[in-house]
């Protein structure tokens, strides 16, 4: 019975992930549009001061010309759940490129305010390297794949293909 309830939650999951991918492909913007703003939301969201990423991405979509809902949703990957886990990732990744050593739980766990503060203090730069390489990385990553999947369903579906705003654009 537990077998077939885990099959249905990742089903459901599943199914939600695919429901979100064609709203996003589906929006009315041209290919490149959805894919530069979903990057630029995922990608300045990694800056390491919640919210300003996002509120940066949002400013700068229109002067772009990116899709404000794929920049919205793109910016809404790193959030109260997922937040604190990307954090500690770019933090790790900075500490594996400086070879800086992350302190242990058994030594910080007893820490009051001022040695957090320290701690803290000593680590920006290695948190701000490690946030730079996934930003990076993202960009790399979603932006031609982004582009690539909303352009092939528009092909493969070209009822649904929304007029452009520029008239001229190809998906």
């Amino acid at each position: 019975m537990a077998r077939i309830h885990a099959q249905r939650i990742k089903t459901s999951v599943l199914y939600r992930l695919r429901q979100g991918a064609l709203r996003l492909v589906r929006l009315n913007a041209s290919p490149h549009g959805i894919a530069l703003g979903f990057t630029l939301g995922l990608s300045l969201s990694l800056f390491p001061i919640p919210f300003l990423g996002m509120l940066a991405a949002l400013a700068l979509a229109p002067l772009l010309r990116a899709s404000l809902p794929a920049t919205y949703a793109g910016s809404a990957m790193v959030n109260p759940l997922t937040g604190a886990a990307i954090y500690f990732g770019e933090l790790w990744v900075g500490s594996r490129l400086t070879g800086v050593l992350l302190p242990a739980w058994a030594e910080v766990r007893y820490y009051d305010w001022r040695e957090w503060w320290s701690l803290f203090t000593s680590m920006i730069p290695t948190f701000l390297l490690g946030a730079l390489v996934l930003m990076v990385g993202a960009a790399v990553l979603c932006y031609p794949t982004l582009r690539w999947t909303a352009a092939a369903y528009r092909r493969r579906h070209p009822a649904e293909a929304p007029a452009t705003a520029h008239g001229s654009e190809t998906p």
